[in-house]
């Protein structure tokens, strides 16, 4: 059964460098560019005499291993678009469950990226005397919980486009400014200001990239991270499923 996933998420990884690999390389200079002048503001700021509960070494882990896994850390899928040109309707035409089909397709696009960015990026990491190894396995679980987490934000939010009658830019726009800052992708908890930390970490965007990357720079414990990941993972999740299947229904597309 589960040579119908490998196949859907192969044709997605070939769609993805059907062009070719030159293709690819604007989106590599992207996470470049974003990466350099993110990394010089923690230095400037360490430097400054600004004192935060993380060192430089974390920081910069911190920023270096979201830059690498940018795409695990929030989940984005093609539903985020598909609701408005009638692709949506092929997913229930398929031979396979819905949910399935978006997971698998996604995994296979992100293939390319990890092999042609993350991959030497990370073996370059010494050579940038960026700390690359995570100090506990704990990270593992960890990442498949926040890659998880990130799958059922997704058909939350499809659910949401549906709903509103396929605004999806509008729904992709509100979920982007929220995810980038909750999540703690983009400012780690740590550092934010007035004791943040102390509760955002625990809101259910918070058990996305932020609760793994922290995770993997020493900066929380696995016993603070994993539980409340895995409870976000069944609330979510069963909201997804359960106003997915009330919503599906609804969905228009063309006026159809």
């Amino acid at each position: 059964m589960i040579h119908k996933y490998m196949a859907t998420a192969r044709m997605a990884l070939q769609s993805k460098t059907g062009g070719g690999v030159l293709y690819m390389f604007p989106d590599i200079g992207i996470k470049v560019v974003y990466l350099v002048p993110v990394m010089f503001i923690w230095k400037s700021l360490a430097e400054s005499g600004y004192e935060v509960e993380m060192s430089v070494s974390q920081l910069l882990s911190y920023t270096y291993v979201n830059a690498l896994l940018t795409d695990l850390m929030v989940v984005n899928t093609c539903l985020s678009a598909w609701n408005y040109d009638t692709r949506s309707m092929e997913l229930f035409t398929r031979p396979m469950p819905v949910f399935a089909q978006v997971i698998s397709r996604t995994v296979g696009e992100w293939v390319p990226m990890l092999l042609l960015f993350s991959l030497p990026m990370f073996l370059a990491a010494p050579l940038l005397k960026i700390r690359i190894l995570p100090g506990t396995l704990w990270v593992i679980p960890s990442l498949l919980l926040s890659v998880s987490l990130g799958f059922a934000f997704e058909f939350l939010f499809y659910c949401v486009t549906i709903r509103l009658r396929n605004v999806s830019w509008l729904t992709y726009v509100i979920r982007s400014a929220v995810t980038s800052f909750f999540s703690g992708t983009v400012i780690p908890f740590k550092i934010l200001p007035f004791g943040m930390d102390k509760w955002i970490q625990y809101q259910p965007f918070g058990s996305l990239g932020g609760a793994f990357l922290s995770l993997y720079v020493g900066n929380t414990k696995a016993s603070e991270i994993i539980p409340v990941q895995l409870f976000w993972n069944i609330v979510i999740w069963i909201a997804a499923a359960v106003w997915f299947r009330r919503s599906r229904e609804r969905m228009v597309s063309f006026g159809g």
